[in-house]
């Protein structure tokens, strides 16, 4: 609701009637909760915000906040009022909570709903009605990270075998609501004590029984294959072993992913090019092993065999294998920039004094690459792409130059030419008959749509449709014929605004502030401060150069 940019229409704070007749709804509407005073005090300052959702100009949302922090969301004059994530954090317990897992979060901070094959069966309420509000939380940090309602009740997601839409969200954690407040971080917090009741009777429909993928619910949340789920008649004889297992606040990651991100990570930090070509069952042992968060035998996976494993890894561009003599392969070239391998560091690990070692620190890289959609997803789609899916400009041209020569339309008399078929003709819009190499690789792409990943040190990548902008200084005189620096476009890069403005502060010895205007943020500094700012973000938050405007 709340991931495209909104518009508030009136800001006004509450009377103390208002105010008082406000704290009163909430009180009746969650009257089984004594903690509502923490987040609503009698003597706080209740400012009502009237916004106007992106493309819903003709309905209003109300949002009530003190001290700039939203606390609830009132949907309709007079329903629920729907608690914010920052207030869910002050009492952990105000809503029923289910759980989903820490893979699934990313498709809900972008937008998507979550399904009901992405909840974790041992976190379904006894029983819930459509229209109940919800929070969702994943056992990683075991704190909300989306509110919304259930959009059915128990009884139709049994009827439905549990697959369809389980939770419409209406807010989460990092969107444009929460921003609007005090960014406060998202709080690591033993999960709260209860007992798993499923409330599964018999004959009920497993809500994870089948393969888990929701493919009936194309781009909403859908929860992947994360191992073995009990059914509900051994639902009571797991429930020691599974709570146990969240109140550790980690994610047990299938084996899949272990393995696949140990490759990832073994190829970042640990294969060297001189290496290569290597055998697959010394690259195995030597660097993937080691590399992987937990230990894992690739016999426990889906790929069964190295050979498979790598094979996978070949499809998707990272590297290439080749048969050295029958039954030998060896990794004969690896593609170190693919943008699978961004972000990964080495694995840390715990000596005897229980210090950790950290890992090198990484500067930020920014990839161009390309999404799939438009006229280049007929092309892509045969080789199981999908629309939106981010292709590497090296992955894209291997991949027409395979398509050019599997279907032989090189002519014989001139190698340098590529006789065009009705699809290359399709996607390169031209009426042309033959074209160049290069211009048949230069037209796929520009079917493409234009990104740009940024990989962060620590955090999960940021995808940038289209241009990205670099960060701009711009020197203004304002009153009194002072120098005032403004900096734009460091959000992008993961900056966070009030720390940027603070080091300027200390750097400068001068006044320095951070401000928000809608998803625009900006920080001023008195003085000319272009040359010290490019140095930090530089030096210190390890922007490319290219992308730090150039102070003149």
């Amino acid at each position: 609701m709340f991931v495209k940019p909104y518009r508030v229409k009136s800001s006004v704070q509450l009377k103390t009637s208002e105010k008082k007749k406000f704290r009163q709804h909430v009180l009746s509407c969650y009257s089984q909760h004594s903690d509502i005073p923490i987040v609503l005090p009698s003597k706080g300052n209740v400012v009502l915000n009237r916004i106007l959702l992106h493309g819903e100009e003709s309905s209003t949302i109300n949002v009530y906040s003190i001290d700039k922090v939203p606390l609830f969301i009132e949907i309709e004059e007079g329903s629920v009022p729907v608690p914010t994530v920052n207030t869910c954090w002050r009492i952990p317990t105000l809503l029923p909570t289910v759980m989903m897992p820490y893979m699934v979060l990313d498709k809900l901070l972008h937008g998507a709903h979550l399904m009901l094959p992405g909840i974790i069966p041992q976190s379904f309420p006894a029983s819930w009605h459509a229209g109940d509000v919800v929070a969702v939380c994943t056992p990683k940090s075991g704190a909300v990270v989306a509110v919304g309602v259930w959009n059915c009740s128990k009884e139709e997601a049994v009827s439905n075998g549990f697959k369809g839409k389980g939770v419409h969200v209406y807010h989460t954690y990092q969107d444009n609501l929460w921003a609007s407040g005090s960014k406060e971080k998202l709080p690591i917090k033993p999960l709260p004590d209860y007992k798993v009741d499923t409330g599964f009777t018999e004959g009920d429909t497993d809500p994870v029984e089948g393969d888990g993928t929701g493919d009936d619910v194309g781009d909403d949340a859908c929860g992947d294959n994360v191992g073995d789920t009990p059914n509900a008649n051994e639902a009571e004889e797991n429930l020691e072993n599974v709570t146990s297992e969240l109140r550790d606040l980690e994610v047990a990651k299938a084996p899949d992913d272990v393995i696949l991100e140990g490759c990832y990570r073994a190829i970042k930090t640990s294969l060297d090019k001189g290496e290569l070509p290597i055998l697959i069952s010394s690259f195995y042992s030597k660097h993937v092993k080691p590399n992987c968060e937990s230990p894992v035998d690739v016999k426990q996976t889906r790929f069964k065999k190295v050979g498979i494993l790598l094979k996978e890894l070949e499809e998707n561009g990272v590297l290439v294998l080749k048969e050295q003599k029958k039954g030998v392969l060896v990794i004969s070239e690896v593609n170190f920039k693919h943008v699978l391998l961004r972000g990964y560091t080495k694995v840390t690990k715990v000596t005897e004094d229980n210090e950790e070692d950290e890992g090198e620190e990484e500067d930020i890289a920014v990839v161009e690459a390309f999404t799939c959609n438009g006229d280049a997803l007929k092309f892509f789609s045969p080789l199981g792409y999908k629309k939106g899916d981010i292709l590497e400009r090296k992955t894209i041209r291997s991949i027409v130059s395979s398509y050019i020569r599997d279907n032989n339309l090189v002519p014989e008399n001139d190698k340098k030419l590529v006789q065009l078929d009705p699809l290359l003709s399709s996607v390169m819009r031209t009426r042309s008959v033959t074209a160049g190499w290069n211009e048949c690789m230069q037209r796929v792409e520009a079917a493409c749509g234009r990104c740009f990943v940024i990989s962060l040190p620590g955090k999960f990548p940021i995808t940038v449709k289209g241009k990205l902008p670099p960060i701009e200084f711009k020197v203004e005189k304002r009153t009194g014929n002072k120098k005032v620096t403004i900096i734009s476009n460091f959000a992008v890069f993961g900056i966070e605004g009030k720390e940027l403005a603070h080091k300027l502060q200390l750097l400068m010895s001068s006044s320095a502030s951070h401000e928000t205007t809608g998803p625009i943020e900006t920080v001023l500094v008195q003085g000319d401060a272009r040359r010290t700012a490019a140095k930090l973000l530089i030096e210190e938050y390890r922007i490319p150069r290219k992308y730090v405007s150039s102070p003149k």
